[in-house]
């Protein structure tokens, strides 16, 4: 019954989707008479393509990297980006014309097409320069209990860089460069280090390898790694001196770092008994807790198919089981802040008000950043990619 709606579910995206490209065909050939029957053929079945494509494309790039698949990939990835805002200037136009209509007066639609189609073409462009360009976010995060030789000290959160076709060696390069500059005493990656459409990594060991920290580099996992199949982004973090924390915790100098690995389909999660029952955590020391999505970090160890469901649309927000331990900042990403306008409303809902930023209940403080890459298409609009420098207080 699953895979039933699972490819129900598919198979109506699919539909909504092909309708969405049909209403932008036919602002075009309305409000920009063309009337050779062939050049409105060719866009009926360039719209088509496209349209069918999406998913195909990113089936083909996981299975078969190379540069037709590769290239494939990034234009649909991009034309993704870019139908969403010519679908939102299509039914702009045609509210536009309705009113004309329902109060006698002729706007001149074709000058209103014009300006609008070029707005999307200029806020597409400086999405994906600002994709490529992460801005670095700095914070101030006070630890009561934190040693005086942690004070002032800087961390470096990053997350959801997304690192593959679209992201790659090029991009990673310039974020080890930024991230470098900071001279950052410990830097701590929180998932989605590897995009789960990417088939080849063999490039990007070399490159993380470059990241500096006085203190150690330190890794969880995100829901893409487990896309790709855990082997093949562990096997590339072996090859690194990256510290991969998989339900762990380690005490550095008197600040303790515990990695809880995002949930997968077959493993059973123990978290409370690692932080309650084990003895290796003491909560009377700093604490900082890295986890993908920010949410709480039990899980109730029951459907995973449904857990998965359930951590994109209704996730529990509360983080309960961080604060009843004592975590002092909990570090997570995942949600991107939506990456597109307007769909930083929906993850904003959707997570209750934690989907970005910096928030406090009591001793607890939790960190969602909106991630150094991108995932889909390569923009950024109405939010920006990040490098999260923090400062112990």
């Amino acid at each position: 019954m699953t895979i039933l709606r699972f490819a129900a579910s598919i198979a109506t995206f699919l539909v909504v989707l092909l309708g969405g490209h049909y209403l932008v065909y036919l602002s075009i050939t309305r409000f920009f008479p063309i009337s050779d029957p062939g050049i409105r053929k060719t866009i009926l079945w360039t719209m088509a393509f496209l349209a069918i494509a999406i998913f195909p494309s990113a089936l083909l790039v996981r299975a078969y990297t190379n540069i037709f698949t590769g290239f494939l990939y990034q234009v649909t990835s991009v034309w993704t980006g870019l139908f969403i805002y010519l679908f939102m200037a299509a039914i702009l136009t045609w509210l536009i014309f309705g009113v004309g209509c329902l109060f006698r007066f002729s706007p001149n639609m074709r000058i209103v097409s014009i300006g609008l189609v070029l707005l999307v073409v200029v806020v597409t462009v400086v999405g994906m320069w600002r994709a490529k360009h992460p801005i670095v976010k700095r914070i101030d995060v006070k630890i009561d209990t934190l040693p005086d030789h942690w004070r002032n000290r800087t961390i470096v959160h990053l997350s959801d860089v997304h690192l593959g076709v679209i992201n790659g060696t090029g991009f990673l390069r310039r974020v080890v460069e930024q991230v470098n500059s900071l001279e950052p005493d410990l830097i701590l990656i929180t998932g989605d280090l590897f995009d789960g459409m990417a088939g080849e990594l063999s490039s990007f060991p070399g490159l993380l390898n470059s990241l500096k920290a006085s203190k150690g580099v330190f890794f969880v996992t995100g829901n893409h790694e487990g896309y790709l199949g855990l082997d093949d982004p562990l096997s590339v973090m072996k090859e690194t001196d990256i510290r991969v924390l998989d339900d762990e915790i380690v005490d550095l100098e008197g600040l303790q770092i515990v990695g809880i690995s995002y949930p997968e389909y077959q493993r059973q999660n123990n978290v409370r008994n690692l932080l309650e029952e084990s003895g290796a955590f003491d909560s009377s020391k700093p604490s900082i807790l890295l986890y993908h999505t920010p949410t709480n970090i039990e899980e109730d160890n029951k459907d995973r198919i449904e857990q998965q469901n359930r951590a994109y649309w209704s996730p529990d927000t509360t983080m309960t089981l961080a604060k009843e331990v004592g975590i002092d900042l909990q570090l997570s990403g995942h949600t991107h802040k939506g990456q597109l306008f307007p769909f930083g409303f929906l993850t904003r809902r959707i997570y209750n008000g934690y989907d970005y930023g910096l928030h406090r209940d009591g001793r607890f403080h939790i960190y969602v950043t909106s991630g150094v890459g991108t995932w889909g298409p390569p923009m950024r609009i109405g939010s920006s990619s990040e490098i999260v420098a923090i400062r112990l207080r």
